[in-house]
């Protein structure tokens, strides 16, 4: 099995990597020199922090998805203990999702055991060391990417200005590398979403990457590398009938030998035992008495958790453009404010997005919502005023419903004509009419997006996913701002 470590390169051997791909520099200021001299420094770094983002924008002509990502990172070369923090952003059809994402990655007997934080949830996940894996191993990989690279010095150009990388001078490289050096990245589950969008790992082993190398002129060790991977994805693009106007990784190079031991935190991994026991008490219920089940029915039923849907109310709209929800028994109006919302039986999750974060003019900020259960939908939280403002003092200007967000029962949400998770492909359009806009996809399903072409905001409109086995409503978001 391959080692979890070898998949995560842009937060572990990302760092290795690129450190690699700059080694080299000498007394003379050549290609050659500073790539084969910044290897024996190199050689003796034993950990390093640094700076990742990674950039994307495509278009299919209709639509623009946009991804995002900035992460700090602190590895240690030789255990390849590695500990990663940050977030990723994506926008796509006008709506923009954000999560923060942490990871740890350590060594711990004969296995390697990686913690991972996406959407405030902790996973575990390990992996056997491979027997070929040795305390230098990792070592070794490091320095031959960097003797390999040595071997291309002719492929890179020297500037004849200095660059300032942290306020520090810096010999810059110019030139092209192999696609091989960076395919990994795409494995990566962090770069997940790259992958899913048509950008195959692979095929970059028959492209070549432009890229920008800064080396710091004082302890001649890496500074900054840039790969501008627009080029060598277009075609790949194309295939899949996107068009790529922007795709970079940056690397930053903070500090070496700094970090010391990379320990997983006590609440990381009570986290996960958590969840592991949460998880365990689903089937620890199958054992229970019937007349230990009757009273957990009964506790539930008390907690709202037992709740039967809601009906379809008369007061919802019929047309997609009267920019009607009806959350559980409440029919609200977009937009509408925090309070009535959560008059409808949710609440703001205050401690991932707090209440008084402030939204700039003419700006929206995703939050969450959650009832009793577990349910949850997504809201923007816009900001319509003049000024910048708390989200509490914010409108509701969209509201967003999957089918996993409200997997565990209770939670009803009705758009107009009683549209909902579930309803038919034939329903949907049926109620809402021709789509301004439809988007077919043989691997996702389909999906149906109506605008409103009497607004002046681009966003007022709605759109409809539907699963690509069933035909039924997966994914429904409505967006009225004023």
């Amino acid at each position: 099995m391959k080692r979890r470590t070898k998949k995560l390169v842009a937060l572990g051997m990302t760092a290795a990597m690129t450190a690699g791909l700059i080694a080299g520099c000498g007394k003379k200021a050549t290609p050659e020199s500073l790539l084969t001299d910044m290897a024996k420094n190199l050689a003796e770094v034993e950990s390093l922090m640094a700076n990742i983002g990674v950039g994307m924008e495509m278009t299919d002509g209709t639509d623009t998805m946009g991804l995002e990502m900035k992460m700090d990172l602190e590895t240690i070369l030789k255990t390849e203990d590695t500990h990663a923090k940050g977030e990723m952003n994506i926008e796509m059809m006008g709506s923009k999702i954000g999560t923060e994402i942490e990871l740890y990655s350590v060594k711990e007997d004969d296995k390697y055991v990686t913690y991972m934080k996406a959407a405030d949830q902790w996973t575990k996940e390990e992996t056997d060391v491979e027997d070929s894996d040795s305390e230098d191993a990792s070592t070794g990989d490091f320095e031959k990417i960097a003797e390999d690279i040595a071997k291309s010095a002719d492929a890179f150009t020297l500037s004849e200005e200095k660059t300032e990388v942290d306020g520090k001078k810096c010999f810059e490289l110019k030139g092209k590398i192999d696609g091989s050096e960076v395919s990994d990245l795409m494995e990566d589950e962090m770069m997940g979403d790259l992958s899913s969008a048509g950008m195959d790992s692979e095929a970059l082993d028959e492209v070549t990457i432009p890229c920008t190398m800064e080396i710091y002129e004082e302890d001649l060790l890496p500074a900054k590398i840039s790969f501008d991977m627009k080029s060598a994805m277009a075609d790949m693009a194309e295939e899949s009938g996107l068009e790529i106007n922007e795709f970079y990784m940056d690397v930053t190079y903070v500090e070496f030998d700094g970090v010391g031991e990379i320990k997983v935190p006590k609440d990381v991994i009570e986290a996960v035992e958590d969840s592991d026991s949460g998880l365990s008490a689903l089937y620890e219920d199958d054992s229970d008495s019937k007349e230990e089940k009757n009273d957990k029915d009964s506790d539930d039923k008390e907690k709202g958790k037992a709740k039967e849907p809601a009906k379809q109310s008369g007061e919802l709209g019929k047309t997609w453009d009267s920019y009607t929800v009806q959350i559980n028994d409440k029919v609200l109006t977009l937009p509408c404010t925090l309070a009535e919302l959560e008059s409808a039986g949710v609440t703001l999750d205050r401690e991932y997005t707090p209440e008084d974060y402030v939204v700039n003019v003419e700006e929206y900020e995703l939050a969450w919502f959650m009832d009793g259960n577990g349910n949850e939908i997504t809201v923007e939280m816009v900001n319509m005023t003049d000024k910048p403002i708390a989200l509490k003092d914010c409108v509701v200007g969209g509201i967003s419903v999957d089918a996993y967000s409200v997997e565990e029962g209770g939670l009803t949400v009705i758009f107009p004509g009683g549209i909902q998770i579930g309803s038919t492909e034939a329903d949907v359009l049926a109620a809402y009419g021709e789509p301004s806009d439809t988007y077919e996809s043989e691997e996702y399903g389909n999906s149906f997006m109506w605008y409103d072409e009497n607004s002046e905001n681009y966003y007022d409109g709605c759109s409809i996913d539907t699963e690509l086995e069933t035909g039924l409503v997966d994914s429904m978001s409505l967006t009225h701002y004023e």
